[in-house]
């Protein structure tokens, strides 16, 4: 890979250096390149006459580097009246972009590109010429000696219109030869010695003879003349000659690249400024939002401890009206404990499930205690679930253990039971299913059903308060089993991080 892209660089490089050096040795002894409207012969400095000319675009896509003449008597070229321009033997090198087909004037039917003469005469006057054929659409080229001597040399192709073309004709003493774009069209036999008339200029779109009025619109441009025949390698590279404003032109293309880049930064920065300035409004309400969530979170969670602490004291009252001391001082200490627990865990959002399970117990060890028959609890844990390093919301099981209690064992006759079990839901969550064989959630009265709703009602704010905060997928079910024989609660808890 290395290999080839040096070898490309050396390639360019020598086909650079030999196209500077080919340039280098091709020296014309006239030359008209009209870059930047520049009017002069950059050889001998002299100034060539613009009449009704305006500058346009070359075949490069310079602006004002290429001379255009209108088609008519009051525009053209003239180049000037001296030796280097009318060599004995030489060669001329030009490009010409003919736009429209100009029909205007009389005489023979073709737009003169370049002329001078070797005569006054009204016909086979000129020393050189190159035109633009009307009927044929073709470039020609012609020089001539007398009406006995004239040599014409047609395209062998027709000339599209509104295209650059390049044109070149050499002449010695023996032949006269003429290429477009680089193809040799024709190499005629001459045989007579080019001569020039002295009081003549050479002219560029206007042939300026009353017997053949004719002109070209179009462009002209890079006008060179050589004192010697130029071959056909020599054609080829003035043909490839590079554009003079291709260091320009890179810069300009870097420039403009740079711009457009630029640009695109500028605006991909605003774009970005508006976007983090739009998400820093989005994540200031969220955070506000956040925050009154979760102190609602913190002020829901409060309003469930009075209400196990209101059935608790509630329970001790009645054991004080019923002069029942030892189980009220039995109560109140068991109580006191579970209470301390509580306080313990109260100052977090969040509880291990290992302190759940020690406050599940507690709790109901005090229940326990209300009733004359022994309530039965079993707790059973996935063997995968290790109970200190799990982290979930604080006081959302304890409420569904004391429904289980008040409102479907109170009431029960025989056995009471509940169980709870513990298994992971998704790696993410804890499933925590209570069961009881109690009574269902049939009716006792409004104030029971409304104690009951109450702690339901908390349960289920605090979760939805969850999943808005935290993008979690808590959940709720509560089902009654057949025959109101006992109710199912099943809660899905997420497992917080530490």
């Amino acid at each position: 890979m290395r290999s080839n892209i040096r070898f490309t660089f050396l390639l360019v490089f020598f086909l650079a250096l030999q196209n500077n050096f080919a340039q280098n040795t091709l020296k014309p002894v006239a030359k008209f390149s009209f870059n930047d409207k520049k009017d002069v012969d950059e050889v001998s400095n002299i100034k060539p006459r613009l009449v009704g000319v305006n500058f346009v675009e070359d075949r490069f896509g310079n602006n004002n580097h290429a001379a255009f003449v209108y088609g008519n008597a009051d525009s053209y070229i003239n180049l000037g009246n001296y030796p280097a321009l009318k060599p004995k033997i030489g060669s001329i090198s030009l490009w010409v972009k003919i736009e429209k087909e100009t029909w205007a004037g009389r005489g023979y039917k073709s737009n003169p590109i370049l002329l001078t003469k070797c005569s006054n005469e009204d016909s086979f006057y000129e020393a050189y010429g190159i035109y633009y054929d009307l009927e044929g659409s073709r470039l020609d080229a012609s020089c001539a000696r007398d009406s006995l001597r004239q040599i014409g040399v047609r395209g062998t192709t027709k000339t599209e219109r509104f295209v650059w073309h390049h044109l070149v004709v050499t002449y010695d003493n023996n032949y006269f030869t003429f290429y477009i774009d680089g193809v040799l069209q024709r190499k005629a036999l001459k045989n007579f010695e080019t001569k020039f008339l002295e009081t003549d200029s050479v002219l560029i779109g206007i042939s300026a003879n009353k017997r053949n009025d004719r002109y070209m619109e179009g462009a002209v441009d890079d006008i060179e003349f050589y004192d010697r025949v130029l071959n056909q390698d020599e054609v080829l590279m003035l043909f490839h000659a590079p554009n003079p404003n291709r260091f320009a032109l890179i810069m300009q293309r870097i420039g403009m690249g740079l711009f457009a880049l630029i640009g695109v930064l500028i605006l991909y920065l605003l774009i970005r400024f508006q976007l983090n300035r739009k998400m820093k409004r989005e994540r200031e309400r969220l955070e506000v939002n956040t925050k009154l969530l979760e102190t609602e979170l913190r002020v829901n969670r409060a309003l469930m401890n009075p209400h196990f602490i209101f059935n608790s004291l509630n329970t001790l009252h009645n054991y004080i009206l019923t002069h029942n001391v030892d189980k009220a001082s039995d109560y109140l200490l068991k109580f006191s404990k579970l209470i301390r627990k509580i306080l313990d865990s109260n100052m977090s959002d969040s509880i291990s499930l290992e302190m759940e399970l020690e406050l599940i117990e507690r709790y109901l060890e005090i229940e326990g205690l209300r009733f004359k028959e022994h309530i039965k609890h079993a707790v059973q844990i996935d063997p995968d679930i290790i109970p200190s390093t799990i982290i979930i919301p604080i006081m959302m099981i304890q409420p569904f253990i004391e429904n289980s209690v008040w409102h479907g064992l109170r009431d029960k006759k025989g056995e009471k039971m509940i169980s709870i079990s513990f298994s992971f839901f998704e790696n993410d969550y804890i499933q925590c299913i209570i069961e009881d064989n109690g009574t269902g959630r049939k009716a006792k009265g409004p104030n029971v059903v409304e104690k009951k709703s109450l702690a339901t009602t908390f349960v289920e704010q605090r979760l939805d308060l969850l999943n808005k905060i935290h993008n979690l997928k808590c959940s709720l079910t509560i089902t009654d089993k057949p025959d109101n024989q006992g109710t199912i609660v099943k809660i899905i808890l997420p497992i917080l991080k530490k």
